[in-house]
């Protein structure tokens, strides 16, 4: 940021003063270590100084206020923490400033002045005033906690902020006319409907994410918007489809419900485009995008995950039911309620992470279910779910002429080198000028080798090998279910589809030398108990070629 450092300060801008404060002291918290005297640090205060300096603005005098304590010059801190209490009351004054970021501006800097109490019933005003924005207590949280590792911050006050579980849920379909063996009786839909909403109440859950078939993921569905909460639908294939495998059977009034929830739930999304076509795995990896949704959303909340489960306890093998479900969401040792479709009791609650393994999921684990790698592809077998990596070399466009042999066989050599070297198998490969696609059966190997990829690239001098040194990578990840082909125009195996095309537009927003994935790809691997990679949200990104925006994620070890 030095470059832009120049402008900023020529600029006398608040804003940008702030943001390439904001930039410092990220780069602080990751390169720091929390040390009070890291140039990181004081370059960020005394951007965030020089800015309330010029401006008076609440926001980066608290930042300002925050980072003289930290760095022990709690005096200065002090100082400006008055004048940004006497700034913040004078906004109050006007009705169009009456927001949040006021109220826990007012907050923080109490807390910089040791009135705690103060400092509790303000965050607590503010918690009120963020209505469903928890990304806003999110952030205040993170600060919050930042500030407790340098102040006596009492835990009443870090209990003021306390962020609500995110909710994923899973659930049996209403048994249908003539079912052989009930399981979810129509008799019993009101009862399990009053416990959904008992447990959602006691767990105080405000965001979940469910299907949404008739029976069970409609109670929860209904059960969270009579709370005014925030209901998210992942459905697996295309809606007339869904509503042939999973509703219509039920009949009329369960179709309204069915209509209506989705009607007025916060999302939809659909796992894959197209039809079901009688490929249960369509309804796995849905059921695997829930969970990681719920598990991501709860990572960025900074709260903990749990799963409620309408479930008869029978350990069933059926791709995508609601015992798979139970058996992944156990082996990652969050938290999980139970209850049981046909008395409406709660059955079990599974302990925290960290805090032992349920008796439950202690079998699941034993089973070693979901510890499976996902089937192996069979050419004209239908749809899979792979893990697709496409990659691209910054800078090919200005190799000269006789270099591209040697990027054919310096470059790409060395990462076949690192494919054969790390046992990596792709089910395909396939070069084209600077592009790379490489496609695997999991998604955790797809991770491994991009990472093992760019690991090479930073390694390697190419120079020489009589390239240019400035060649770099962008790795881009995605993962869903893909036809596999045998194709006749190059006689080989290939795979087709939309989620293959995602995958390919993820690429060139990566900034160099980095992974990229969507967030379908950042949940699976998170829900995945074997997962050793990070994933860092990076934000909305406008893919190229008119394709949408999407989430994105920075994958690292």
């Amino acid at each position: 940021p030095e470059g832009l450092l120049a402008i900023a300060e020529a600029g006398l801008d608040e804003e940008t003063l702030g943001i390439l404060g904001r930039v410092y002291k990220e780069m602080w918290l990751i390169e720091g270590n929390g040390a009070a005297d890291h140039p990181h640090l004081v370059k960020a205060r005394e951007l965030y100084l020089g800015a309330f300096n010029r401006s008076r603005g609440p926001y980066s005098g608290i930042n300002a206020a925050s980072l003289s304590v930290i760095m022990g010059d709690r005096q200065r801190g002090a100082q400006i923490a008055r004048t940004v209490i006497r700034l913040c009351a004078e906004r109050w004054q006007q009705p169009d400033q009456r927001d949040y970021w006021t109220v826990a501006t007012m907050a923080e800097a109490n807390l910089l002045l040791g009135r705690q109490d103060q400092a509790a019933r303000y965050y607590a005003y503010a918690k009120t005033r963020c209505a469903s924005n928890y990304s806003r207590l999110a952030s205040t949280r993170r600060q919050l906690g930042l500030l407790a590792r340098h102040l006596g911050v009492d835990t009443r006050v870090l209990d003021t902020l306390r962020i609500p579980p995110v909710a994923a849920f899973t659930g049996h379909r209403i048994d249908g006319p003539g079912q052989a063996t009930p399981r979810f009786p129509e008799s019993s839909a009101e009862a399990v409907k009053r416990r959904i909403a008992e447990v959602l109440a006691r767990l105080d859950v405000r965001i979940g994410y469910a299907s949404a078939a008739c029976g069970a993921d409609v109670l929860f569905l209904e059960s969270l918007r009579e709370r005014g909460g925030e209901s998210n639908i992942v459905l697996p294939f295309d809606r007339p489809d869904f509503m042939k495998t999973s509703v219509s059977f039920a009949g009329d009034p369960w179709i309204h419900r069915v209509e209506r929830a989705l009607a007025e739930c916060s999302t939809v999304e659909q796992a894959t485009r197209g039809g079901y076509g009688g490929e249960d795995h369509l309804f796995s990896y849905a059921n695997r995008l829930i969970m990681g949704k719920a598990m991501l959303r709860g990572r960025s909340l900074e709260t903990e995950p749990v799963l409620v489960a309408v479930w008869d306890g029978e350990r069933s093998r059926t791709p995508g039911g609601t015992a798979e479900c139970v058996a992944t969401w156990e082996a990652s040792g969050f938290p999980i309620v139970v209850i049981d479709p046909r008395t409406a009791a709660e059955v079990s609650a599974g302990p925290s992470r960290g805090a032992g393994a349920s008796t439950i999921g202690a079998a699941a684990r034993a089973e070693k279910a979901v510890r499976r790698s996902l089937p192996p592809v069979v050419p004209g077998s239908g749809r899979r779910t792979v893990g697709i990596l496409f990659a691209d070399l910054v800078g090919y466009s200005r190799l000269r002429e006789e270099e591209v042999p040697r990027y054919v066989q310096g470059f790409l050599a060395a990462l076949a080198d690192t494919l054969r070297r790390r046992r990596m198998r792709p089910l395909y490969k396939n070069t084209w000028g600077d592009a790379i696609c490489l496609v695997f059966a999991d998604p955790l190997e797809a991770a491994d080798c991009a990472l093992a990829i760019r690991d090479t690239l930073r390694r390697t001098d190419w120079s020489s090998l009589g390239l240019p040194g400035h060649l770099n990578l962008r790795i881009g990840l995605h993962a869903g279910p893909v036809y596999c082909i045998d194709e006749p125009l190059m006689d080989r195996r290939n795979f087709f589809g939309f989620h293959v095309n995602q995958a390919a537009r993820i690429e060139p927003i990566t900034s160099p030398g980095n992974v990229y994935a969507s967030e379908a790809f950042a949940a699976l691997l998170l829900g995945d108990p074997r997962n050793p990679f990070d994933c860092r949200y990076v934000g909305v990104v406008v893919l190229p070629k008119e394709f949408g925006s999407y989430p994105i994620y920075h994958i690292k070890r």
